[in-house]
Parts: structure tokens; sequence; C-alpha cells
């Protein structure tokens, strides 16, 4: 399933340059600390207490669906699996799931963000998307 190609507006050119440098912004209030989804706006007049942070990438899907769609030039299905991903700061992101079994039970699967490119002209911006998480291991042999 193709992205998109996707284009920033000014409302978005902030996380698109965040995407560019492999970065997943999110929205953050400085005052409470709370971790909003990147497209959230601020009520006006409370611009100065909302920022852009970068997110640590990771989280865990939360639901999921696997849609089916045919290309002119392949006769078979193409079966692509979009979800929900809990980000470990809080919000919940949509998102194309890359590197799964659409068969598989994909209940709170860790994964981990990846940019790819949402279009092949160089002005297509970097999207995001989530693959399965991998394990680190400490020397134990545990997984972190």
């Amino acid at each position: 399933m193709v992205i998109g190609p996707v284009a920033r507006d000014t409302a978005s050119a902030d996380f698109f340059d965040g995407t560019r440098g492999g970065l997943f912004l999110l929205r953050r209030r400085r005052s409470t600390g709370e971790y909003l989804d990147p497209r959230s706006v601020p009520p006006p007049g409370d611009e100065a207490d909302w920022e852009y942070v970068p997110a640590r990438g990771g989280g865990r899907v939360v639901t999921w669906a696997t849609v089916h769609s045919r290309k002119e030039d392949r006769p078979e299905a193409v079966r692509t699996v979009v979800g929900i991903v809990e980000l470990d700061e809080g919000p919940w992101w949509w998102c194309r799931l890359d590197d799964v079994d659409p068969d598989a039970d994909l209940a709170d699967l860790r994964v981990q963000v990846e940019f790819v490119p949402s279009g092949p002209e160089p002005e297509d911006e970097m999207v995001p998307v989530f693959r399965p998480a991998r394990l680190e291991h400490s020397e134990s042999g545990s997984a972190r």
C-alpha cells in the first residue's frame, strides 16, 4: 500500500522537518509535561506553552487491520497492515505496520518507528511507519 506522496503545509512543516532528520516529534505542554499528538494545535494565546520534542520512537500496537488492494500490474491481492500504535509517551498514532504477518495476533506488539519516503520525488515527505522492535540483550542475555 502506497502511503502518499505527502506534501507539507505550514501546520505540518515542523513535524516533517523532524521526519527528514529521523525524529518523530510530539507536541508537549511545558506547564504540565503532557505529550500530545503532533497534529494538536495550541489554543490562541497559549502557543508559548507548547513545544515540539523528539519521541523515543517506540510503542505498542493497540489495534490493527489488514487492507486488501490490487495493482493493475499484479493479479494477486496486496495485503497491507495498518494500525494504531500507543507511543511510549502516551499519544496514539495511526500508521502502517511493516514487516508483520497479516494473519498474526499483533496485540501489544512492541514496535519502533522508521521513516520511509512517501513518494518518488525529493520533495515528497518522509513519513513514520512502525516495525517490530528489535530486542536488545544485556550481557546476561536478558532482554531489555
